[in-house]
C-alpha cells in the first residue's frame, strides 16, 4: 500500500500536483495541502487508508478548493469514502487516524489576508503562504 512520510514530503512537488489535479493555484489548495502533511505528521499516519478527515469547506469556491489540497497531502478519497466535505463554510477540517483526532483552522488573520486580495498575483500569494510557519497558518481546536 502506498504510504506518505510527512517529514520528507516534497512541498514544491506536491503543490506542483495539486495545481495540476486541482487546475490553478490558489492559496486555499496550498493550505489544505499543508494542512494535510501537518496532520499526518501530528496524527503519525501514513496517509491513504490510515486517515480520514472532514472538511468544514462546504463545496462552494473559493475556500472549498481546501478540500483539493487536503486530498492530495493526505491520500484521502471521495471514492475511498475517507473525506467528507461539511457545508459550514469555514477553512477547518478536522482529522482522525490510530485512534487520535486533530481538528486545524486557518487563521483568521491569514483569513482577512487572502480576502483583502492586496498582493499581485494570486499564484505569487499561494507560493508565499507555501513558505509561512505552520504557526502562522492554523490554529488548532
Amino acid at each position: 500500500m502506498k504510504t506518505i512520510d510527512p517529514e520528507n514530503v516534497p512541498l514544491k512537488e506536491l503543490i506542483e500536483r495539486g495545481t495540476e489535479f486541482h487546475g490553478h493555484l490558489g492559496p486555499f489548495l496550498v493550505l489544505g495541502i499543508r494542512m494535510g502533511i501537518l496532520a499526518l505528521r501530528e496524527l503519525g499516519s501514513s496517509g491513504h487508508k490510515e486517515i480520514e478527515s472532514t472538511v468544514k469547506t462546504g463545496t462552494t469556491p473559493p475556500i472549498s478548493c481546501l478540500v483539493d489540497g487536503i486530498q492530495i497531502s493526505t491520500g484521502c478519497t471521495m471514492g475511498k469514502g475517507n473525506i467528507t466535505t461539511v457545508d459550514l463554510g469555514r477553512a477547518e477540517a478536522t482529522f482522525f487516524a490510530g485512534g487520535e483526532g486533530l481538528t486545524l483552522k486557518v487563521k483568521d488573520r491569514l483569513m482577512e489576508e487572502i480576502g483583502s486580495g492586496n498582493y499581485s498575483s494570486l499564484e505569487d500569494f499561494a507560493w508565499e503562504v507555501s513558505e509561512r510557519r505552520d504557526e502562522e497558518l492554523f490554529d488548532r481546536i
